[in-house]
């Protein structure tokens, strides 16, 4: 099946992926995800440990499944707010989710001429998308639990096309990040560790994940949160892969819109209900929810307020 992979590639160069890999659907996954759960660094993401059986399987997800074709699409690297507080640079624009997922419908229907099923996702199925692109040669997992490439780092979205066509495969690379632990060193938290990230101590997930009423951040998660209003990319800003040029321009849709890079920390705080509906209108921001991002933004405004009248009271006792 080299022409149809040949056919795939050509296809998701013009839909401006920045490469393509495959890797066999059987390839063995070990139990490090199930021991990761087990230990509960999984934090309150309960569909991980529902989904475990599926994504260790992808016979149960796509029967007959042969070959996992993995994508990476670039996004920024750069922060464009123009006020107080960051966000991850992968959620600066468009939600990627509906982006990616008209462009995969268009491989699908390529594959689907050489006689192939497809089931495509993009970072929303349960398939290991970091396992199966480490197998597929795009690069391999750093000591922050991401995809790290030779040539853009780490700045870039996963997508995965289960197909039950037997397409070429390609070989795993060899880890590079060698002695280098910059990463874990600039986590925050200490969350990193060998590849592994314990959600419990990561600020994207305190920022992004933690909905439920009963999850109020800790005190060091508090105090680690700094600025940061949506997400986390310390160990990606340390990393000196990232440093790299990418392969590909950013494409436009994915950028910071105007109205997001000027709207101040209190403009943030002030919105509810349809106005902040309409303000993060087709934006992957949505995800926290408007109780989340209201109460970060609230937390890193009281801390901010907090801290320089604590400042100020020391210059005028």
């Amino acid at each position: 099946m080299r022409e149809a992979r040949q056919a795939a590639e050509y296809a998701a160069e013009a839909l401006g992926f920045s490469a393509l890999g495959v890797a066999r659907a059987d390839a063995p996954q070990g139990d490090t995800l199930k021991r990761w759960i087990e230990r509960g660094c999984h934090a309150g993401m309960n569909w991980l440990e529902r989904h475990l059986p599926v994504r260790l399987n992808p016979q149960l997800v796509l029967p007959g499944a042969r070959s996992v074709i993995i994508l990476t699409y670039e996004y920024p690297r750069s922060d464009a707010r123009q006020q107080r507080g960051t966000i991850a640079r992968y959620a600066q624009g468009e939600d990627y989710h509906k982006l990616l997922s008209s462009k995969l419908a268009d491989l699908d229907e390529t594959l689907s001429f050489y006689g192939g099923n497809q089931v495509c996702f993009s970072d929303s199925g349960p398939i290991s998308e970091r396992f199966f692109a480490a197998q597929a040669g795009l690069g391999w997992i750093g000591r922050n639990g991401l995809l790290v490439r030779p040539r853009g780092g780490s700045y870039c979205f996963l997508c995965s096309i289960l197909t039950t066509l037997e397409l070429p495969t390609d070989s795993p690379m060899p880890n590079r990040c060698g002695s280098c632990r910059r990463c874990e060193k600039a986590c925050p938290t200490g969350a990193l560790h060998e590849g592994s990230c314990d959600a419990r101590r990561c600020l994207s997930y305190w920022t992004i994940e933690a909905r439920k009423e009963e999850e109020e951040p800790p005190p060091n998660i508090r105090k680690a949160l700094m600025e940061r209003i949506f997400g986390c990319d310390a160990c990606q800003e340390s990393c000196p892969w990232n440093s790299l040029p990418p392969t590909r321009k950013v494409d436009p849709h994915l950028l910071m819109p105007a109205r997001l890079a000027q709207a101040t920390l209190g403009e943030l705080e002030l919105l509810e209900g349809e106005p902040w509906q309409r303000f993060f209108a087709g934006s992957s921001i949505r995800r926290a929810g408007e109780r989340l991002l209201r109460r970060t933004v609230r937390t890193i405004r009281g801390d901010s307020e907090a801290a320089t009248s604590s400042a100020l009271n020391k210059q005028n006792p």
